[in-house]
């Protein structure tokens, strides 16, 4: 009886779930020309939008 109602409540609640909006206040940042072995960062500022819950489960360098 419990791994029925698990099965059924499971896609209910990723259902019910609203969807994540991502909104960056830049999208991109151009660090210019860089010397060699130098380090370099910049953080990224976004707010979720949406009404759902959201997850970010890989970044990568484009």
């Amino acid at each position: 009886m419990k791994k029925l109602l698990v099965l059924l409540l499971v896609p209910a609640a990723l259902f019910c779930n609203g969807k994540p909006k991502i909104q960056f206040d830049r999208p991109t940042h151009d660090f210019g020309v860089q010397e060699q072995n130098i380090e370099v960062k910049h953080v990224f500022t976004f707010k979720n939008l949406g009404d759902g819950t959201l997850l970010i489960d890989k970044i990568s360098a484009g």
